[in-house]
């Protein structure tokens, strides 16, 4: 059995950071475990780190290819829930925008029972990890590991400009950098992209680290089946490895790091979680915390699609360089809407015979609707079932609907309308008063999904504010799942400040 004083498990956006952070402490061993495999079709590979080409990996063998339970308030559908299965996880899926969130959404945190995690708390590691090329904010991070570069200052698109002078045009404020001191209005898009490629976690934080450490192993192609315990200690994981079973013990702690999806799975198989639904199941009890797969949510949003007038010039940066953050009422603390603007459509980037369009998603970035993450069967390869249960509260299909109004008046300005000729969806059949009607058959999952391990010190909380699983020992969560509520916009950053917070709050537990 392979012994380490650490073993994280999931090589995603959190577990890259994270590792590689650990194995800064001297004389400590760490092991990454990833299910997935460093040996991709060059094919994919090439569509991972072009950054137009984000739209073609999902589906491929670089993704889970996850899918909800039906959604009772989304006509029945099912939804695919994509999430990277390779090194880097799904840094290597996302659109690359570096959005922090509103400082708000952090002390509501700190509010709601997770002390330590206000903004003025997570500030210093959301400056720690990044490396900004510009000066757009006072409070932004240059020489961390994460690149993070302005749309604006690498020939963006002219039609991304013209959405911005749309967004004038209705009064709009404009927004020098969304993670600086005023993140609602429009502006132009900081990127995590370096030297024209995709700056995915793997390529930022995990490979230099084991390039130059020698304390630091990948175990790739590993599936993690389940946790190991002495009494309510954790001790280390059970994996499978090429159709072998195979245990790597923790000396110290184990740090699952799955995301929203496979931390609580991997909780669940181990024990720990609602014990009636466990024993419904077949699988003992170790703790009973009703709260693990709880909690679960997600951004959720719409295409609102337009026809072109004239070719759009291909992309040479991002497929999307330009967002409006806005409130769909002024009584919110924070925007609750974001409208992103894709210039073409990201899944015909590369047929040459492509319609010229873009899109916009208006996204309920503030949703109050809640789901569950839960156990299909007992059987680890089995892929969980997940409910983000969208648009159950009607406030968040009022606002999506709403927000589809403004997109369309966006599109109706002398800006935007010196590019578009018509609009192709919702189109002429959903009149306003049926926009609810398309909302429901056509509303798409944000792939930010959150919450399912939430961080609190009440009873239905998985994690305390250490990131420590409540009731037992050894063991903590480190993703997008321990959020009680996901940030105000894309929330890739957040995870890469949580991955950092958790090394410090770790190696200051491994020096006392």
């Amino acid at each position: 059995m392979d012994a380490f004083d650490y073993v994280v498990v999931g090589a995603g956006t959190a577990g890259c950071a994270l590792a590689a952070r650990l194995s800064e402490i001297d004389g400590a061993t760490v092991a990454v475990i990833e299910a997935g495999s460093r040996a991709l079709p060059q094919s994919v590979r090439d569509d991972i780190v072009t950054p137009w080409t984000w739209g073609l990996v999902q589906g491929t063998v670089a993704d889970w290819s996850y899918e909800s339970v039906p959604q009772p308030h989304l006509n029945g559908r099912r939804l695919p829930e994509p999430r990277g299965r390779l090194p880097g996880g799904t840094s290597n899926l996302y659109v690359m925008m570096h959005i922090r969130g509103h400082r708000t959404d952090f002390d509501a945190w700190a509010y709601q029972g997770c002390p330590g995690w206000s903004f003025d708390d997570v500030l210093p590691y959301f400056k720690k990890l990044e490396d900004q090329e510009d000066d757009t904010s006072p409070v932004a991070g240059h020489g961390g590991s994460l690149r993070v570069q302005a749309a604006r200052l690498h020939e963006p698109n002219p039609v991304s400009q013209a959405f911005l002078d749309a967004c004038r045009e209705l009064g709009f404020p404009h927004s020098d950098d969304f993670n600086g001191p005023q993140m609602e209005g429009a502006g132009w898009h900081h990127l995590n992209i370096k030297n024209g490629l995709r700056h995915d976690m793997a390529t930022a934080y995990l490979f230099p680290a084991l390039e130059s450490r020698h304390n630091l192993t990948l175990i790739d192609g590993a599936q993690a089946t389940q946790l190991t315990f002495a009494g309510r200690r954790c001790t280390g994981i059970e994996l499978r490895q090429g159709g072998e079973s195979r245990r790597i013990s923790a000396g110290r702690e184990v740090i699952v790091c799955g995301g929203a999806i496979d931390s609580p799975k991997i909780l669940l198989l181990s024990g720990i979680g609602d014990g009636d639904r466990l024993a419904q199941i077949g699988i003992p009890v170790l703790a009973h915390l009703p709260g693990v797969g709880e909690n679960f949510h997600n951004h959720v949003l719409v295409p609102v699609i337009g026809l072109a007038s004239r070719r759009i010039p291909d992309p040479k940066m991002g497929m999307s360089e330009a967002a409006l953050f806005y409130k769909s009422e002024p009584g919110w603390m924070s925007p609750d809407i974001q409208m992103a603007f894709v210039h073409g459509d990201p899944s015909q980037v590369k047929n040459p015979d492509r319609p010229s369009v873009t899109v916009m998603l208006p996204g309920v970035v503030r949703p109050l609707s809640r789901g569950w993450v839960r156990l299909a069967t007992a059987d680890p390869m089995v892929a969980p079932l997940i409910n983000p249960n969208y648009l159950a509260c009607e406030s968040d299909h009022a606002r999506l609907t709403n927000a589809i109004r403004t997109a369309r008046r966006l599109y109706a300005t002398k800006a935007l309308s010196a590019w578009i000729q018509t609009e192709v969806q919702p189109g002429s059949d959903f009149t306003d008063d049926r926009l609810g009607e398309y909302v429901r058959q056509f509303a798409e999952s944000y792939h930010h999904q959150a919450g399912s391990c939430r961080m609190g010190l009440d009873a239905s909380a998985v994690v305390d504010p250490q990131l420590r699983v409540h009731r037992i020992g050894g063991l903590r969560v480190a993703d997008a799942s321990v959020m009680p509520a996901v940030p105000s916009g894309n929330c890739h950053a957040a995870i890469v400040m949580i991955a950092e917070k958790a090394a410090d709050m770790i190696k200051a537990t491994h020096r006392a």
